[in-house]
């Protein structure tokens, strides 16, 4: 694995999708997402299980805001849910007043309404640190929805933490900043993983530094944890509707709420 960069390091828990001190950067880094792709994705099956425009939908973990916007775009009312002060400042300019922004801890937020649905993307549920944050995060987003309420979330799979992230460094080379992103496989399906940010002050450059894990879990485990809250209704691979298969990377799950 490559070396760290020189220096010492500030370390910083995170047990959700924070990045602080990332968020001014973070659209510019996930710029391969395909966020409009993926929202047309999702919506295909908010067709399908008539959550039609108009409909309230949680946008959990919404970091700085992309999927909100373009759900808002289409006609939905949509809630945007952030651990993270700064990612929802970013939103908030993103949105322009037309998704409403909650900070709140997606193992445990509430809602005053009920809502038609929920999406949580990008990983965000492996971003919690145990199967027992997971229920809990699925009983929250449960007690949100009204009964029927149609649930989409998407997980990194064991295959992609073993294989493709372990042991793996990336790093972005950019012209105001600097990043360095490096994953440590720790067994048992969790990454840890760092990041050295440096943005540049004039002639200087200013060093941030975070530090979290992800943890990809069994497809049993996770249909186990939703089972007491939710109806599976189909689990696809990475924006498609075929079936998981032992090299799938990502994972899609359509659920409803009981």
């Amino acid at each position: 694995m490559t070396a760290f960069l020189p220096g010492s390091r500030k370390k910083k828990r995170i047990m959700m999708r924070a990045y602080n001190r990332f968020a001014t950067v973070y659209d510019e880094l996930t710029d391969n997402v395909e966020y409009k792709k993926r929202t047309d994705y999702i919506h295909r099956f908010f067709k399908l299980y008539n959550i039609a425009a108009g409909s309230s939908v949680i946008d959990l973990a919404c970091g700085t805001g992309s999927f909100s916007a373009l759900l808002a775009e289409k006609g939905y009312d949509v809630t945007g849910i952030d651990s993270s002060d700064d990612m929802l400042t970013v939103a908030a300019s993103k949105c322009g007043g037309n998704v409403k922004l909650l900070k709140a801890d997606m193992r445990s937020f509430h809602l005053e309404k009920q809502c038609d649905a929920c999406i949580c993307c990008l990983d965000s549920i492996n971003h919690l640190e145990n199967i027992d944050d997971v229920k809990r995060t699925f009983r929250s987003i449960n007690d949100s929805l009204f009964k029927g309420g149609l649930f989409i979330f998407d997980m990194n799979t064991l295959y992609k933490h073993k294989k493709i992230l372990a042991d793996s460094t990336f790093v972005f080379d950019k012209e105001d900043y600097f990043l360095s992103w490096d994953n440590e496989y720790a067994g048992n399906g969790k990454i840890n993983i760092f990041l050295d940010l440096f943005i540049r002050n004039g002639n200087m450059y200013k060093r941030y530094s975070e530090e979290f894990s992800e943890t990809a879990y069994r497809l049993q485990t996770i249909k186990a944890a939703l089972k007491p809250f939710f109806e599976i209704e189909g689990i696809y691979d990475d924006l498609s509707l075929k079936k998981p298969e032992r090299t799938s990377e990502r994972l899609y799950f359509i659920c409803r709420s009981i």
